[in-house]
């Protein structure tokens, strides 16, 4: 465990956690494609040629899920910080 001083209190640790069980949660809800997609891309660290590739989409396409996904799971993460659950 890194030390204290490197400024991470007990109670940033648990929002980071709780922050990370959000982000998890919203992609969980997400449609399909775009829950393979942004895991591919944003969880797992796949290039978009990969997913394209594995996925036999457009450049068009992939970016367009890819897109949605994020814009879900950013609203969904702005409503948890807001305390709009």
């Amino acid at each position: 465990s890194p030390p204290r001083t490197w400024g991470r209190s007990p109670e940033a640790e648990v929002l980071a956690a709780e922050t990370r069980a959000e982000v998890r949660r919203a992609i969980e809800s997400l449609p399909p494609a775009q829950r393979t997609v942004i895991a591919m891309r944003d969880v797992e660290g796949w290039s978009s040629e990969e997913v394209r590739n594995a996925l036999d989409l457009s450049e068009t396409n992939q970016r367009v899920i890819l897109h949605r996904a994020r814009s879900k799971v950013r609203k969904a993460l702005e409503d948890y910080l807001d305390g709009e659950t």
